[in-house]
């Protein structure tokens, strides 16, 4: 047997893993993590749910000579921030090879499709190829087809660089309910209906060392970033929005680290942008997860926002309710991140902010502002879990 095989066959292969998995656990416990009983327990859910993650991209989705898209991002598996208003797919390429892309788009509001170096706590962050649905021709059935290849095609072309190891595909649902997001589908040029091979040992060995590699890079990363931007910033100030690195063109973020006591709010006040897409989200610090956005109200979009008579929007982040329709749910937390986007957007207005009493809201909001009562919020979240479980089940 070769190394490889021998490694596996021993179990040797399979006791590395598991005792890099173990050590992950041991990093996140370091100081500077979040340590609150809650975050800890939340922190090792987070492990769990980048293993998931890691084994579908690196095991299941491993071969790129006969690709697959995986779904990430989802409300069980989230890292790095995700938007609650995208499906996300990604799949692995190489970049010697040419493939086919296609999905039938009716109703989809808009997408990207990126070509990726691979991730930035990998510190990989080159973005090459990137389309919007915009950018290519889609069929009279609405069938859309794209190549990714190192030569020119014909039509709907991305060309694929000689560093680029992962193709994304961001699909935007403003409208949860009625915004389509169809199954993608990824094809080697030249492996039409062709089996994949049956696994053997050097690919297994590889892809637990990828998956362990990719675990712990993520493990540490995240709190590091997100303490390094809570270092730099000033609680409760939105930043203005600008492109970020590894990020899709389109795509501008800004963002408000935020720290309240229980009976305060952050008011937050903003000219609607000229964007085909905007959107508000929390994000925890230390895991950088959205939270539980199927079942809280903890992001809301330009389909979801109530814009005042006066075309402003005001949003409130606390930690309990104050009856306005644009509360984001900060849940028991004293202090989070708040990221907003503006997509393909023609303005960037920069949001103000302050730190208001919980019990003030209602009076500084404009008197047509809608009041949500527990009843009517309630009804408001239950269909608001319907539609995100509908989206990802």
């Amino acid at each position: 047997m070769g190394q490889d095989e021998d490694a596996l066959a021993s179990g040797e292969a399979w006791r590395d893993f598991c005792d890099r998995m173990k050590a992950a656990g041991e990093a996140i416990l370091a100081d500077g993590f979040p340590d609150a009983p809650f975050d800890r327990a939340e922190g090792f859910r987070w492990l769990t749910r980048l293993m998931v993650h890691a084994t579908q991209l690196e095991v299941e989705a491993g071969d790129p000579s006969h690709p697959c898209f995986i779904r990430y991002e989802t409300p069980h598996n989230q890292w790095g921030g995700p938007n609650p208003d995208n499906i996300y797919l990604r799949a692995n390429v190489d970049p010697a090879l040419t493939y086919r892309i296609w999905a039938r788009v009716e109703g989809v509001r808009q997408l990207i499709l990126s070509l990726h170096e691979g991730e930035m706590q990998m510190g990989e962050m080159g973005v090459f190829s990137e389309r919007s649905l915009d950018d290519f021709e889609v069929g009279p059935d609405g069938r859309l087809e794209v190549w990714l290849s190192p030569d020119e095609q014909p039509r709907n072309w991305m060309p694929m660089d000689p560093k680029g190891r992962l193709l994304t595909v961001r699909i935007f649902q403003s409208d949860w309910e009625h915004d389509a997001a169809p199954a993608f589908h990824i094809e080697r040029v030249g492996a039409e209906g062709v089996p994949r091979p049956p696994i053997d040992p050097a690919f297994m060995v590889r892809a637990l060392d990828r998956t362990a590699n990719w675990v712990e890079r993520t493990a540490t990363f995240w709190n590091a970033y997100t303490t390094a931007g809570w270092q730099r910033a000033t609680p409760n100030l939105v930043a203005a929005a600008r492109p970020a690195p590894g990020g899709a063109d389109h795509i501008l973020y800004g963002n408000c680290f935020w720290q309240l006591e229980p009976d305060e709010a952050l008011w937050i006040e903003c000219d609607v942008p000229d964007a085909a897409y905007w959107g508000f989200s929390l994000h925890t610090l230390g895991w950088l997860e959205s939270g539980d956005f199927a079942d809280r109200q903890t992001s809301l979009n330009d389909h979801q926002m109530h814009v005042d008579a006066d075309g402003r929007m005001r949003v409130v982040v606390a930690r309990r309710d104050p009856g306005a329709a644009n509360w984001i749910d900060a849940g028991s937390r004293p202090r989070g991140l708040l990221v907003y986007r503006f997509v393909w957007a023609r303005d960037n207005p920069t949001p103000s902010s302050k730190v208001v009493q919980l019990d003030e809201v209602r009076s500084l909001l404009p008197a047509d502002h809608p009041v949500v009562g527990p009843a009517d919020r309630r009804l408001a979240l239950a269909r608001r879990r319907e539609q995100a479980w509908n989206r990802f089940l």
